[in-house]
């Protein structure tokens, strides 16, 4: 059994990052919503998820 790395530049996952009219940010990963306050949120979420973030 193999495991998949993924891997994604943070320039691109703070593409995905929608500023929202209220304040903050809606954050969309592998089908999964995260209302973040900064985009540094980000970082720390794709990790989570078992991305290696590459800067």
């Amino acid at each position: 059994m193999s495991e998949t790395i993924k891997t994604a530049s943070f320039e691109y996952l703070i593409h995905l990052a929608k500023e929202n009219p209220d304040g903050g940010f809606t954050f969309v990963l592998d089908g999964e919503t995260y209302l973040i306050k900064d985009v540094l949120e980000i970082s720390a979420i794709a990790s989570k998820k078992g991305y290696i973030v590459i800067y």
